[in-house]
C-alpha cells in the first residue's frame, strides 16, 4: 500500500473519531439541557424562597421562586450584603447562622418573621454549608402554621382564665365563715347542682378538718329551688361533716324544703334545725358553753 493511501485511511478513521465524539458531546449537552430544565421547573414549583448568601452575607444568587417573599426585588438585592437591606436585628440574626453553619459544616434552622406589604409574614429558614464559602438560605412561610399555633395558645390561655374566674366564683359561692375557733356558718345562695353541692362538701370538710371546728350551721335561706334531689344532697353534706367530728345546723327551712326532706324521707338523726342564722348561732354557742 502506499504512503498516500495509508495517509488518508488514517485520515478517515481520525474524521470518524471526531464524529463519534462529536455525537458523545451533542448527548452529552441535550442531557444536561434535559437536566437543566428539570431542575428549572423543580425550581419554579418550589414554594420557598431560595438564597446563595457569602460569608460576609452578601447576596450571591437568588432563585426565582418566590419574589413575592423576598424583602426587595432581586435586582435590589444582588451583590449587596444582609446589613445593607435588612433590619440590624434581623441580619444580625442570620449572619450568626451563616457563621456557624460555614465554620461547623451542618445545617442551621431559624424562625423569623418580617413585614411585607403591611403585613408580618412568618418565616422557618434552613440555611446550610455550600463549597467556596457559600450556603444555601431556604425559607418557607409558615405563616398559617404560626397562627393557628397563636390561636390554640391563646384558647389555652382563656381556658385558664375561665378555670380561675370559676374557682374565684366557686369559692365566693361557698363564703365558709369562721363565728369562733370551734363555730362556722356556711350560706347558701342561689341554685344547687351536683358541682356545686361537691363544692360545698369539699369547703365544709376542709373547714373543718383544718380549722377543728365542733358546729357547722348550714343557712339555705338563699337556695331559690329544693326539690328531692338537692335536699338528699344536703342530707348526705349533713352526714360527711358528722364523719369528721362536727355538729350540724340546718337554718332557714321553708315549708318547701321542709317537705322535699320528707319526700326522700330523710334522716334528720343528729342534725338540730332552726328558723334562722342568729338562732343557730345561740343554739351553737350555747351548746359549745
Amino acid at each position: 500500500m502506499a504512503w498516500g493511501e495509508q495517509d488518508e485511511g488514517a485520515l478517515e478513521r481520525e474524521v470518524e473519531a471526531l464524529r463519534a465524539r462529536l455525537a458523545e458531546v451533542e448527548a452529552e449537552l441535550a442531557s444536561a439541557r434535559a437536566s437543566e430544565a428539570e431542575l428549572r421547573d423543580m425550581f419554579t414549583a418550589m414554594m420557598d424562597v431560595v438564597l446563595v448568601l457569602d460569608a460576609e452575607g452578601r447576596y450571591r444568587k437568588i432563585v426565582p421562586t418566590r419574589p413575592d417573599l423576598l424583602y426587595r426585588p432581586s435586582d435590589e438585592l444582588l451583590g449587596k450584603r444582609l446589613v445593607d437591606v435588612l433590619p440590624m436585628a434581623l441580619a444580625s440574626e442570620f449572619m450568626a447562622g451563616i457563621r456557624t453553619s460555614l465554620a461547623e459544616k451542618k445545617l442551621v434552622t431559624t424562625e423569623y418573621s418580617m413585614q411585607l406589604e403591611g403585613r408580618d409574614v412568618f418565616f422557618s429558614a434552613h440555611i446550610s454549608p455550600m463549597s467556596d464559602g457559600e450556603v444555601m438560605f431556604v425559607a418557607r412561610d409558615v405563616s398559617d402554621r404560626k397562627r393557628a399555633e397563636e390561636a390554640v395558645a391563646e384558647a389555652i390561655r382563656k381556658q385558664a382564665v375561665i378555670e380561675a374566674q370559676a374557682a374565684a366564683l366557686a369559692a365566693l359561692s361557698t363564703p365558709l365563715i369562721p363565728i369562733t375557733d370551734e363555730i362556722m356558718v356556711l350560706p347558701l345562695i342561689g341554685i344547687l347542682d351536683a358541682q356545686r353541692m361537691q363544692q360545698v362538701m369539699d369547703a365544709l370538710l376542709s373547714g373543718v378538718t383544718e380549722r377543728g371546728a365542733r358546729t357547722v350551721i348550714l343557712d339555705i335561706t338563699g337556695i331559690a329551688v329544693v326539690d328531692a334531689q338537692v335536699a338528699d344532697a344536703l342530707v348526705q353534706v349533713a352526714r360527711a361533716v358528722q364523719l369528721v367530728g362536727a355538729d350540724v345546723v340546718f337554718t332557714g327551712i321553708r315549708r318547701d324544703v321542709a317537705q322535699a326532706l320528707v319526700d326522700i324521707q330523710a334522716n334528720l338523726g343528729g342534725v338540730v334545725t332552726r328558723s334562722t342564722v342568729q338562732s343557730g348561732i345561740a343554739f351553737a354557742m350555747a351548746r359549745r358553753r
